[in-house]
This record gives C-alpha cells, structure tokens and sequence, in this order.
C-alpha cells in the first residue's frame, strides 16, 4: 500500500537548496527587467470562481483545471491563467484607472496537461500584460521585454517564434473552410499531425498551388524573407494585411536590435483560446515545450465588461529552470557560508562578532558540535567556505577549507 505521507501527487515537485536558490535567483532577476519597463507587480487569488477561467470558452477548458466546490456549494478554481485574472482586475478594481495599464507578475498556476509525459501540474509564471493600446508598437514592446527577461536569466540560445491567428483565420475563410473545418485545422496544427492537416485542406477543393502554400506555410519557420515572399502570393487582402503587420513588428524589433533571434512561425498555437491576432513563443534546444507563450487578446477583456485590447506573454519559470541547469552546475549555496565555534566562555564574544558579519551581508552558521573536529567535519561535508573557531578570549583560528589552510587572528583584527 502507498504511504501518501512520503510522497507527492503526479505534476508536482519540491524545490531543495541550490535548485530553489537558483529558481529564486532567475524569478527576481525577471522582476527587475519586468520593473525597469514599468511593469506593475499584480497578486491574485490562487483559486477564484470558476467562471473567470471558463467565460466565453463553452467549457472547452474544464478538464484543464483544478475545480472543487468552496462550503458555501459554489464552483471554483485553483488558478490556471493569470491572463484571465487580471483581465476581472482591469474589468473591476481598475476599470477607471487611466490607459494603457501595464501589471507584471509571478505566480504559480495549476493545470492537467492534456498529455502529461511529465509535465508539470503546478507550475510557476512569470508575465506581463499590457492593456488598453492595440499597435505594432505594443506588440513589439512585450515582445522585446520577454527577450530580454530571457537573457536576464541567463538564457542566450532561443529563437522567438511569432505567428498570427488572425492570419490564419482569413486565410482559412478564403479557401472556404466553415468553423468546424477551421477547428480541424486548428487541432491538426496543434497535434504536429501534416496528414490530415493536408486531407482537411485538400477537401476545400481550392488550387493546388493555395493548398501547397499553405501546407508549406504551416509546416516551417523562416526569417523575414520567408514573410515577404508570402506575402506576395497571397491573394486575399486581409491576409495579406496581416502579414504586413508582423513586418511592422519586425521593423520596430530591428530597431531594438534583437531581430536576429526572430523566426515567422505560423504552426504555432496556445493553450489561450482567446488570442486574435500575433501570437508567439520562445523555444530552446533540450526542451521540448515553448518556454515563453503570448500574444495579443483584444476581446478577452470585453467577456469581463471592459472593452480594451490587451496583449501579453507569460515565461514557463520551471522549463527555464531545466534549461539553466543543462548549461552550467548548480551553484553552491553554501561555498560562501562561514561556520562559527565557540566554547561556552567565548560564546558572547562569539555570538557579537557572528551578528557583525551578519549586518554586513554575510551569511554565518552557528555550529552546535561540542568540538571543532565535528564542527570541521560537518563544514566540509556540506561544503561550507570556512570555519572560525573562537578558541579563547581574543584567540582565533580561520580555517580555510578550500585551501584546507588554517590561520589564527584576534577578535579585533576580525
């Protein structure tokens, strides 16, 4: 029989010393680049009413969630988005506040993957939200912040791959497909699945050439010139106005000079149903998943009452993580540690000097071994920088592990 009590539900995982320093380590330095764009930290409930995830999806996102019935017999949820959470925050709290509204956040999400492979059901977002302004210029903003948190965390080998559901959406009206069709297409493209994909648009009985383009466009990534040369064999105008707005993004990343990490992808889809028009995601050798997901929603909010465009990104913290950990070792969290000793009459002394390192950013571990042989022992097992060791009354000794050197000193000269 299972004994719950030494175990964790499938999806979830503890986080222990240098992997949970690291992981602390990478979210703060992704705040910073959040806050150096004036991007406002936002804390929401871990679990709301069930609605605020489901509004305006037909219950097509109810087997993704966590839901439970609160004491009072209503239907909540644990969170599974914070993009539908700040969109009740913009429709409620700050409905008033001025145009554009710009919130950040980290914040665990909890979700049942619909093919779990070990993927996780608890897992931590880091993101931002941009509300009110519907322009090349947002779009390329967001974009840009999420490269740079990326490389923030220390992340230099991805490509950020940006697609448009409003481009395949025309593009699909004009071969004539209905919604039913479109939504084949749609979980065709989600599923990796080329075959029917192709036996779907094959029975639009359109032009050969339409059907081999698209087919094409959707199976591969390229750089801008992919763009531009689609861009000239499409026919159908508003596709063709798409288009001509991801090159406007494309220009203004130029000039934020980070277009060279820019593929055009037009494969990629979300777990948010309710994108409408760019969409994109970063991805990384080693990992199997996109660990940036965004793209612009202008119709989510007016589900909520507040009829503003919106667009945003979130970072998957935890799929960054591994990716951090394949390039380098963890970090020791305890190389710069100091151990000190002390006997029962140098213990004030000792204590005093421990509290002064303290004050001065160093972190000190106070030993409880009877002698400095245990206490040296121990400091070399887990690995600790040094030992100091209040001998007598104004007698150090400085054991450096390292150089597994010793020295002695007085308390003043500490």
């Amino acid at each position: 029989m299972k004994n719950y009590t030494l175990h964790t539900p499938e999806g979830v995982k503890d986080y222990i010393g240098a992997e949970a320093y690291l992981k602390e380590k990478i979210q703060n330095k992704i705040k910073d680049i959040f806050h150096t764009y004036s991007y406002n930290l936002i804390e929401t409930p871990t679990f709301e009413y069930l609605d605020v995830f489901t509004l305006g999806e037909a219950g097509l996102q109810h087997p993704d969630l966590y839901n439970l019935v609160n004491r009072q017999g209503e239907l909540v949820a644990l969170r599974s988005d914070m993009t539908r959470a700040i969109a009740r925050v913009v429709s409620t709290q700050n409905s008033n506040m001025p145009i554009p509204q710009r919130y950040a956040y980290m914040a665990n999400s909890f979700r049942y993957p619909e093919r779990y492979q070990g993927k996780l059901h608890e897992f931590t977002q880091a993101g931002i939200e941009l509300v009110g302004k519907n322009s090349a210029e947002a779009d390329a903003e967001v974009i840009k912040v999420a490269i740079e948190a990326l490389k923030a965390a220390g992340l230099s080998d991805f490509t950020m791959h940006i697609g448009s559901i409003a481009f395949l959406e025309y593009i699909l009206s004009d071969l004539g497909l209905n919604d039913e069709d479109k939504q084949a297409v749609y979980h065709a493209i989600e599923c990796k699945d080329a075959v029917g994909l192709k036996s779907i648009l094959e029975s639009s009985n359109r032009e050969a050439d339409t059907l081999s383009l698209l087919l094409e466009l959707i199976q591969c990534a390229g750089k801008i010139d992919l763009l531009r040369s689609i861009k000239q064999k499409i026919t159908c105008p508003k596709s063709k106005q798409a288009l001509t707005y991801l090159e406007n993004i494309y220009e203004i990343l130029e000039e934020y000079n980070i277009s060279e990490q820019i593929l055009f992808d037009f494969s990629i889809l979300s777990y948010g149903k309710y994108y409408t028009g760019i969409m994109f995601q970063a991805f990384t050798r080693g990992i199997g998943s996109a660990i940036v997901e965004g793209g612009r929603y202008d119709t989510l909010l007016c589900k909520f009452g507040e009829d503003q465009p919106a667009v945003g990104f979130g970072i998957h913290i935890n799929l960054l993580l591994q990716k951090i950990m394949q390039q380098e070792p963890l970090p020791s969290t305890n190389a710069t540690k100091t151990l000190i000793v002390y006997t029962k009459e140098t213990r004030k002394q000792a204590l005093k000097a421990a509290d002064g390192f303290r004050k001065e950013g160093l972190v000190v571990e106070n030993s409880f071994f009877e002698t400095i042989e245990e206490a040296l022992k121990y400091a070399k097992e887990v690995d600790l920088g040094g030992v100091l060791y209040f001998k007598q009354e104004d007698r150090v000794e400085v054991y450096h592990l390292k150089e597994n050197t010793m020295e002695e000193t007085t308390i003043s000269k500490l």
